[in-house]
């Protein structure tokens, strides 16, 4: 991962394991790049690791600000920030990417957020305040100590605070939520998977088109390897490897010499999108939409895997 050194300048307790980090660039500079609301940046660990971050910030604010939630069974990203991170420290940071672009337009924004799913979603809030634009913001946590950035939101009068509610109550008010859609509205939700499952289904129900849903996942929804083995021809590079049971297509196109580019591993950042020229792909991402999935054009090789006996990718 290219990208720029940043330096630790601010760590806040945004809620309950939730810290807020703010990062400028180490030689005092002024920020090398710009960037819209729902955009994130990969950032490189000391330990290795690469994880996405979703920008809070606006680039008028001459930093970069995300918040990390921390997760019990992290595999050392969230862990090592909450544990390790500290101020003055530099971290390699790759230019903001925007996989979850609030679109233009005057119609109503409807911004639903399930616990750290907050963080894109306040920039969303923010711009639209900002421009004018009609929006609303509903935030779900399972407790009030759970609330990342409560004292802005407290104040915001189109803000509301929905906390600790139960299956069956969750479900009622996502339905009193979309039960009425504006002309021109679009629903932004981002949480965990769970969640987000939940409101794609009630919004449905209650008549949402699916052009109007949109949505980012923070997390696999998918182990990252093969489920049985097959041929894989990388015909751009002229190289044929078998991708044995357990392994990425993108491991064994190492193995065979080609490096397919990589960020998240997870199928969430797009970043190792290749396209395909023969056989079915089996997805396991959380990038393609349904209707990309299904045209079988495209597939993330970093987690997904192949229905038949072989694939053939263009690089």
């Amino acid at each position: 991962m290219s990208g720029f050194d940043m330096r630790v300048c601010a760590l806040r307790e945004e809620a309950r394991d939730v810290l807020g980090v703010e990062l400028a660039p180490a030689d005092g500079v002024p920020l090398p790049f710009d960037w819209a609301p729902g955009a994130h940046v990969d950032l490189r660990l000391p330990n290795g690791l690469v994880r996405q971050y979703s920008l809070v910030s606006r680039p008028a604010d001459g930093h970069l600000y995300f918040a990390v939630k921390r997760e019990p069974g992290s595999c050392g990203g969230s862990r090592w920030l909450h544990e390790d991170l500290r101020l003055g420290q530099i971290l390699g940071v790759g230019e903001p990417r925007n996989l979850f672009e609030l679109h233009e337009g005057s119609g109503e924004v409807l911004l639903i957020a399930g616990g750290i799913g907050i963080t894109p979603l306040l920039a969303m809030y923010r711009a639209c305040r900002a421009n004018a634009r009609p929006v609303g913001l509903h935030y779900f946590a399972r407790e009030r100590a759970g609330l990342a950035f409560r004292r802005e939101l407290e104040e915001q009068a189109d803000v509301h605070l929905h906390v600790g509610l139960e299956r069956a109550a969750l479900h009622d008010r996502l339905g009193e939520l979309l039960s009425m859609r504006g002309e021109r509205a679009s629903l932004y939700c981002c949480g965990p998977a769970g969640f987000m499952q939940r409101v794609r289904e009630v919004a449905l129900a209650a008549g949402w088109p699916e052009k109007a849903l949109h949505q980012e996942h923070f997390q696999a929804q998918a182990e990252p390897v093969t489920t049985t083995g097959f041929e894989l021809v990388l015909a751009a590079s002229g190289r044929q490897v078998r991708v044995i049971a357990g392994e990425s297509v993108a491991a064994a196109a190492a193995r065979a010499g080609v490096e397919i580019p990589l960020s998240c591993g997870m199928g969430m950042c797009g970043c190792c999108l290749t396209r395909v020229i023969e056989g079915q792909p089996v997805h396991r991402d959380a990038y393609l939409g349904a209707a990309e999935q299904a045209s079988g054009e495209w597939m993330l090789p970093c987690v997904s895997g192949c229905a038949g006996a072989r694939l053939v990718l263009d690089c």
